[in-house]
């Protein structure tokens, strides 16, 4: 296991890796066909994602140092909702290995360490356990089933992930910062190996696993984000859907449509008992039973016989739905402290002052650095997962347990 052969091996992975279930079939079984990787979970998907990886390998005196840098295209295994991974080795002698890609910086770029002959890595126990390398590796022998679980994988990457960001460690580096680093951000390499005893050649089927708690978040959610947290609830409770393969749009704007299925969602999906008859919603439309919904629930209304779907919801109008929302729930939505603090406190619409005023007072809404509210900006969507979840954990899910 020479330190060539571990970046290499790194680098050859987006020719051998797999997707999800059997490895593709060779004519060689010894190249291919030594071993399958089988993964078990409530959601599983494997979209391609881009890499950016960031080589570190240990000096002479100790310290890991910045070496080498690659970039590729490869897929990534994403599994959530308890998820386990089956080894199914089918010849003697295949042995597993574990590194931890991490980025403790959050700048999108990963850490993976070498220590040339010292291998920073794991390999896994004939029982499932992941112990740090130490020079001799535990076979597997043919025709068994190994469990390596996604606690097993998670537990070690929380240890890596402290000792690679915690000075005087061994494993520290340069990019290593006062704050702790998220560890749903670990990227999970996982290398299945074979020595072939015809031809001395050693094998290799690499997988890239990414865990996630029960549902899987979009890749550009990053783990370091500030909303990552409220948009995995926001995904959770099923508000939103995503936006295409693998994408959920944090920057991207809210629509009053999108806001109405949102509501029409958590009110239970139930139909209107008639139509708003807005000229500008059919009945083919995707938003059709929930704009109705929310026009005879008193939480949305339009301008004149227009609902205006496609238009860009802003912050003043959030809150006033919410509010709404909050008093058809029979909460306490009395009027909150004056916006008087605020540099933009009086642009405030005046249909939306008292709103505005209880949604600050209750922290669904904050100001910006600038001390300023903005009311008429459009709504983010990551901005909206995280008032989302504000409005339901403080407000409405309390009041469900009274």
């Amino acid at each position: 296991m020479f330190k060539c052969k571990r970046w290499l091996g790194l680098v050859l992975c987006l020719v051998m890796s797999i997707s999800m279930m059997l490895p593709v079939s060779a004519v060689d079984p010894l190249s291919t066909g030594f071993a399958s990787f089988l993964i078990h979970a409530n959601t599983t998907d494997s979209p391609e994602v881009n890499l950016h990886i960031k080589l570190y390998r240990r000096g002479s005196s100790g310290l890991f140092l910045a070496d080498d840098a690659v970039r590729y295209d490869c897929r990534v295994n994403r599994a959530a909702g308890d998820p386990a991974f089956y080894i199914q080795p089918k010849a003697d002698g295949v042995w597993v290995e574990v590194d931890y890609l991490t980025d403790l910086n959050g700048d999108g770029i990963y850490e993976m360490l070498d220590g040339e002959d010292r291998p920073v890595c794991d390999t896994m126990t004939a029982t499932g356990e992941l112990t740090a390398w130490t020079g001799t590796n535990a076979t597997l022998k043919a025709g068994q089933t190994y469990l390596l679980t996604a606690k097993t994988l998670a537990q070690r990457g929380q240890e890596v992930l402290k000792a690679r960001n915690t000075a005087g460690s061994g494993q520290t580096l340069p990019e290593a910062g006062a704050a702790s680093p998220s560890a749903e951000g670990i990227l999970y390499f996982v290398s299945l190996h074979y020595n072939s005893p015809t031809d001395k050649q050693e094998y290799v089927l690499s997988y890239y696993v990414r865990l996630y708690d029960s549902v899987i978040v979009p890749s550009d959610v990053p783990a370091t984000a500030w909303y990552y947290g409220a948009v995995e609830y926001a995904l959770e409770q099923g508000f939103f859907s995503g936006a295409g393969s693998d994408a959920f749009l944090p920057n991207g704007s809210v629509t009053r449509a999108q806001l109405a299925q949102i509501l029409w969602r958590m009110g239970g999906s139930v139909q209107a008992d008639k139509s708003a008859h807005f000229s500008d919603v059919s009945s083919g439309d995707w938003c059709y039973q929930a704009v109705n919904w929310c026009s005879q629930e008193g939480l949305m209304s339009g301008s004149g016989n227009k609902f205006l779907p496609t238009t860009p919801l802003t912050r003043e109008q959030l809150a006033l739905v919410l509010q709404q929302y909050a008093k058809r729930q029979g909460l306490d939505v009395a009027e909150g402290k004056s916006l008087s603090g605020f540099a933009d406190g009086g642009s405030v619409s005046e249909w939306g002052r008292t709103a505005m005023e209880w949604a600050v007072s209750t922290g669904l809404l904050s100001g910006y650095e600038n001390n300023t509210l903005r009311p008429i900006n459009g709504i983010k969507r990551c901005e909206l997962a995280a008032v989302l979840r504000t409005f339901c954990q403080t407000m409405l899910e309390p009041a469900q347990e009274t």
